[in-house]
């Protein structure tokens, strides 16, 4: 396996916006050394991202639901899926809360119980969970205490001291490129520990230049901010948010 310098431990190549390129995005990825972790958000995609990762080297995959899906078939057969093929994957997610999206508190209490079978399912699979937590960071930070499951908090951006709290029992916390212009994530990046911290796109959102499609070879912007904010160079932040990475997914990137 080729030894990458870099992570992009969260995106969404599958999606319409890479159809006309995705090959050609990914060998960009390999050429510049960046493994690249596919999230599969649908169940009626999973036979796509399946088939991208097992034709590409470096695109490793992991499998959730978008936290605002409410249809129970679609959770359920997510589930099933988690489990037919927990051999073959790196990990549950993005699975968890998002009160932006949906405001109504009695949704919110129908997205916990759906949060929690999916944390009772990493804990029995034994695999790592990436966690969605928009607009509601302090209570999926709540509950994944209380269930004694760290996870990898995807596009993180709550407070920083949330963000501490998070680590302070095992959680990583994933930078999005958009650290480039975004003051919240800049200073998060700068304040808690490098060990804790992996790189994503989200592509094909949240590039470094806005209105822009993003792509997994962008990482690298974040890494070179991640080093201007914290005086060190950005060899450290490649080697050190890999390491972190390859620790969460257990890959030997």
């Amino acid at each position: 396996m080729q030894n990458y310098t870099l992570v992009d431990a969260h995106c969404h190549i599958d999606f319409p916006q890479f159809d006309k390129d995705r090959n050609e995005v990914i060998e960009r990825a390999q050429k510049e050394g960046v493994a690249v972790v596919l999230s599969s958000l649908n169940p009626q995609d999973f036979e796509k991202c399946l088939a991208i990762c097992e034709k590409h080297d470096n695109v490793f995959l992991t499998v959730g639901i978008s936290p605002t899906e409410e249809d129970a078939h679609k959770i359920d057969e997510t589930i099933e899926l988690i489990k037919k093929y927990g051999d073959k994957i790196a990990g549950i997610g993005e699975v968890g809360l998002d009160y932006y999206w949906v405001g109504e508190k009695e949704k919110h209490e129908a997205q916990k119980k759906n949060f929690a079978r999916f944390i009772e399912l990493s804990k029995e699979l034994d695999l790592p969970l990436v966690v969605h937590s928009r607009n509601c960071e302090a209570d999926c930070i709540e509950i994944l205490k209380r269930q004694g499951k760290p996870a990898m908090l995807h596009s993180f951006s709550g407070s920083v001291e949330q963000a501490i709290e998070a680590v302070s029992f095992g959680c990583i916390i994933s930078i999005p490129t958009n650290i480039a212009y975004s003051k919240n994530k800049q200073k998060i990046a700068k304040e808690i520990p490098l060990e804790s911290i992996v790189l994503e796109t989200d592509a094909p959102y949240l590039s470094p230049v806005p209105k822009t499609r993003n792509e997994p070879t962008n990482v690298r912007v974040s890494a070179g901010k991640i080093g201007l904010l914290r005086g060190i160079d950005t060899s450290i932040v490649e080697k050190t948010t890999t390491r972190n990475a390859a620790g969460f997914f257990r890959i030997n990137f």
